[in-house]
């Protein structure tokens, strides 16, 4: 018979421990030292920018990163303590690049290595010794121009990897040769007279370097560890228990959850997390009408009491982050021959304006669907699990494609960020992806194709996807869905070929524009269109590295609910049809062609394989 046992811990997380064993990915660390902000040089806004950089282009990946004052040495040099094993890089800009060496040197005191130390136009001003005293005396100057760094500036011996970049293009005069580091002029290498002192830290050819150096460093290891511990998760989050629950745990940040803001959050054993009170039930039923919120990387029947079974965990390594991870954990009734490992990533992206959250979804091993008391056998069948969230004021509930069915099991295998195993939902302001176009629903890749789903709750509402850059689209809907609308995004020369009929054999019909929302009934399809095609996407602007939005589109559809499409990429270009002058007469709606490119040659197309 199945039972609820509550097996609680009580968990208070309002501050930072360290951690204390090893780790078992290698996880970045990442600090960065403002500049001296007296007399207006300490460039806060673009150190800010640079970090945000970092946070949104390492997505998915095993890090953590944080700004400190000028002379937060001591604290800088504890937060790198917090992790036992990690890859620790660290960034400096002006004042604060003299001090970057003063943590160097305290970390090398405590063997602790440096991966990377970039420093940006380094000053040390006033202060005896190799490691000057915290003063900036003799960065009091007039006038900007008449501050020079007084060195010397030496890299101690824990560093792998040490570059200075210094400028000459005005203003103060950082340190232009730290021994023991790759001195660079950034205005030659960059080949940007323009950079000087008061503008380097926010060069995007310095941004670009230091993102791209740290994506190299990427482990590639899907579930984080190395957070404390002895099997490197952290903390029990609970005893052994089935259909159990935490304490309430108090966090050090707020979620905003489609609306809804919490501070504190339950741990249920049946993998998820709650807000607002515990939650027991063990057979998912979807993200509706639940009588609390939930976040679910893996709403199934959880049974840990096996003693070859894994347990539930959870860590808070930084004041910005929380890790909750199922480890090996089996099935009901207690039953470990098939085991699985998930993991929920929450952090707080208080680097960005307003109230933001990211939350990952981690996959490793995943061997069962359901447990017995929900239709299972052997930890398949039944009602399989769910993954998602519940909604609020801003948004309906999401839940992942494949939930409820055994494709559940290739979560895994799939992802949303290219990143196999790992699922990414940035909330921006309480708002999920999907619901607007500066945070746009990211495409689940399954054969080379994108594929969306979301749950909408008027047919007028604009659903934005965002899939990769490539020349052109076939938007495809699935199970019924039909399309309203589109609006594409405005780049390039913002001109676009719409094309419909089969998916095999399709017939450009308009050129269209980007900012524009194209209604279907106003083209005569007024039941809508389960396939359209675009083509004409300027490939030679290729986006900012950094932005990690691609070609954002916005969808409506003639219905409501759960609505599924497919966007695949197109990549070879021939010529237009000679259908074009006949199909815009029958249809009558030449009138919407905002106008037509004076090309000799039409682009079609071929799927990749």
């Amino acid at each position: 018979m199945k039972y609820n046992r509550i097996t609680r811990a009580a968990v208070v997380f309002g501050g930072i421990t360290a951690l204390s064993s090893p780790a078992l990915s290698d996880n970045i660390v990442i600090g960065i030292m403002e500049g001296y902000e007296a007399f207006g040089f300490g460039n806060p806004e673009d150190i800010a920018n640079l970090n945000s950089s970092i946070r949104d282009q390492l997505r998915g990946e095993n890090y953590f990163s944080r700004i400190f004052q000028w002379d937060a040495v001591d604290e800088a040099t504890n937060y790198f303590n917090l992790f036992p094993n990690s890859q620790n890089y660290l960034i400096g800009y002006s004042r604060g690049g003299y001090q970057a060496l003063r943590v160097a040197n305290n970390l090398d005191q405590q063997d602790k290595n440096i991966k990377r130390l970039v420093q940006l136009d380094p000053v040390r001003c006033g202060g005896t010794g190799t490691y000057a005293a915290d003063n900036v005396a003799g960065c009091a100057a007039l006038s900007i121009n008449d501050v020079v760094s007084s060195g010397p500036q030496i890299v101690p011996d824990n560093v792998e990897v040490a570059k200075n970049f210094f400028q000459t293009g005005g203003g103060i005069t950082g340190e232009r040769n730290v021994t023991g580091s790759e001195n660079i002029n950034a205005n030659i290498m960059f080949g940007d007279a323009s950079i000087n002192h008061s503008t380097i830290d926010g060069s995007p050819d310095i941004r670009d370097y230091i993102v791209s150096d740290l994506k190299s460093l990427a482990d590639n290891n899907v579930i984080m560890s190395g957070l404390g511990g002895d099997a490197g998760y952290g903390t029990l989050a609970m005893t052994r228990n089935d259909d159990g629950s935490s304490s309430e745990i108090t966090l050090p940040f707020s979620i905003n959850l489609n609306g809804n803001i919490y501070d504190r959050m339950f741990i249920n054993n049946n993998g998820n997390v709650t807000f607002g009170d515990d939650y027991r039930a063990f057979t998912p039923t979807g993200f509706s009408n639940l009588p609390v919120d939930m976040i679910a990387p893996y709403w199934g029947d959880v049974d840990t009491r096996c003693a070859d079974c894994g347990e539930v965990y959870l860590a808070v390594p930084t004041a910005d982050t929380a890790v909750v991870t199922w480890n090996e954990v089996g099935f009901y009734a207690a039953d470990a021959s098939k085991k699985n490992t998930f993991q929920l990533i929450i952090r707080d992206r208080n680097d960005l304006v307003g109230d933001n959250t990211d939350v990952e979804f981690r996959y490793g091993q995943l061997e069962w669907t359901t447990g017995d008391a929900s239709g299972g056998a052997n930890g398949l069948g039944g009602t399989p699990a769910f993954a998602g969230y519940t909604g609020g004021p801003n948004g309906a509930p999401q839940t992942l494609i494949g939930s409820g069915t055994s494709s559940v099991l290739t979560l895994n295998s799939r992802s949303n960020i290219s990143n196999d195993g790992v699922w990414y939902f940035p909330f921006r302001d309480g708002m999920a992806p999907g619901v607007t176009p500066d945070n746009p629903l990211l495409p689940d890749v399954q054969d080379g194709n994108w594929e969306f789903q979301f749950v909408t709750t008027d047919v007028t509402q604009v659903v934005w996807s965002d899939p990769e850059f490539v020349f052109g689209y076939d938007f495809v809907g699935l199970n019924g869905t039909l399309f309203r609308s589109v609006i594409f995004p405005i780049l390039g020369d913002n001109a676009y070929s719409l094309w419909f009929g089969a998916l095999d054999d399709p017939i450009y019909f308009a050129d269209v524009i980007g900012g524009v929302e194209y209604l279907f009934a106003d083209m005569g399809f007024l039941n809508g269109v389960d396939f359209f095609r675009v083509e004409g996407v300027d490939l030679d602007l290729m986006l900012d590295p950094n932005d990690v939005n691609g070609f954002v589109t916005g969808l409506s559809f003639m219905n409501t609910g759960l609505v599924e499409w497919s966007q695949r990429p197109l990549v070879v270009q021939t010529s237009e049809p000679p259908i074009v002058i006949a199909m815009l007469m029958l249809s009558g709606i030449a009138g919407i062609m905002t106008r037509r490119r004076r090309k000799d040659k039409r682009h079609k197309n071929e799927k990749k394989n």
